[in-house]
């Protein structure tokens, strides 16, 4: 029968170290070539082409969302979110498989989003506009075995863990065995996650978090001093946090560079967790280039858009990444998984910058942890049972 969880339900049945060895697990598969992944395809529909009907109400929408209805945003974020009107309605999909633990996942996503300019730097915002001032994103796994549905969950935690399982992996493979000094770049979910599972591989000391808003890294810096038992200080630029440091994490929402390359260190290590805020130039200073995933299919792409309308607007999120990917080299660089079946080596000296670009999700990522979710959850009695009938019917289609 099908087990439905809520978030709660995810966190419980599921720890950090956890997250690190499923990644693993995957990434291995699918080095071995015994995981399979689409391309993530993002539909979206830009506030300029609603009906004027459905623009009038959204606007109104809007306008009544709360200062503070997003944990993480700051009440002048949202402000200038709000007064930005350059809104694109995105549903998000990726799908992906992974024998090894006999299950298909599909992630399905929508997202209200905004581009706007914060300290100079251009972010993406994106607006929590369904009931409760909430967002909508689940999974569904997939039975490879019958092809019935097996689970269905919210994808908030399970998304920003299994990211910060794939950073810490990169951690575990490429960083200094004695690596102890953390700097962080963001204050999100996803540097939540990031500097989480690394802490439960790590035996870390000293952490440093930056983010251009001093409240959020505040409370990042309060929260995660809590939650991984070693002391998390908020400093005032992004170049502080890489002073002394060992490990470096980026985990931000800026669609440009978070960082310059003048900041690195010997035997520093590199985690990044998009293209668009990785810089081009660091690559230079390290032997090789680790990445979670090179593009498939032909291109450079790792996003398939589809934009309703044809007027000029600022290009989507998706737009921007695969523009940066053409920047890239893919065949100078070596995946996770070619570490992982040792077609690569690792760090090759103490002193090296190793780099690691965490660069894309993919379908088989959420089919490995969800997979072990269920299971876990299962056993510890989580979760509401649901009728797979409702799922099934005798017609093919």
């Amino acid at each position: 029968m099908p087990l439905l969880l809520d978030n709660r339900e995810v966190a419980a049945a599921m720890r950090a170290e956890e997250y690190v060895e499923t990644m693993e697990q995957a990434f291995r598969e699918l080095g071995a070539g015994r995981a399979v992944n689409s391309l993530r395809v993002d539909t979206c529909v830009p506030f300029d082409g609603y009906t004027p009907d459905l623009k009038r109400a959204t606007a109104a929408h809007i306008r009544e969302l709360p200062l503070d209805a997003d944990p993480v945003y700051a009440a002048p974020t949202i402000a200038a979110a709000k007064a930005a009107g350059d809104i694109v309605y995105r549903l998000k999909t990726v799908t992906g498989g992974l024998p090894a633990c006999g299950m298909m996942a599909v992630r399905i996503s929508t997202h209200f989003d905004t581009q706007l300019e914060i300290a100079g730097v251009l972010r993406r915002v994106k607006l929590p506009l369904a009931p409760g001032w909430q967002f909508m994103s689940m999974i569904v796994l997939l039975s490879l075995e019958t092809g019935e549905v097996l689970g269905m969950l919210p994808d908030s935690h399970i998304q920003k863990m299994r990211v910060g399982g794939t950073t810490a992996l990169g951690v575990k493979l490429l960083a200094r065995a004695d690596s102890e000094n953390v700097g962080v770049l963001g204050s999100g979910a996803q540097a939540e996650a990031a500097l989480e599972c690394t802490a439960a591989i790590m035996k870390l000391k000293r952490v440093r978090v930056y983010s251009p808003t001093r409240e959020n890294r505040e409370r990042f810096a309060k929260t995660l001093s809590e939650r991984i038992g070693v002391e998390v200080v908020p400093v005032d630029s992004a170049r502080q946090a890489f002073e002394r440091a060992d490990i470096v994490l980026a985990a931000t929402s800026s669609y440009d560079p978070v960082y310059d390359p003048e900041w690195l260190a010997p035997g520093m290590h590199l985690g990044i967790g998009t293209l668009l805020e990785d810089d081009v130039r660091t690559f230079k200073s390290s032997r090789q280039i680790v990445v979670s995933l090179k593009p498939f299919g032909g291109t450079s792409d790792f996003v398939q858009n589809f934009v309703m309308g044809k007027k000029k607007r600022g290009a989507t999120f998706g737009q921007l990444i695969n523009k940066k990917a053409e920047q890239f080299d893919w065949d100078s660089y070596v995946e996770l998984g070619d570490l992982l079946n040792e077609r690569a080596a690792a760090r090759h000296s103490a002193d090296e910058i190793t780099h690691h670009l965490n660069n894309n999700g993919c379908g088989m990522q959420f089919a490995a942890a969800g997979a072990r979710i269920l299971e876990n959850a299962r056993r510890m009695g989580l979760g509401t049972e649901l009728s797979g009938d409702f799922f099934l019917q005798k017609e093919h289609t």
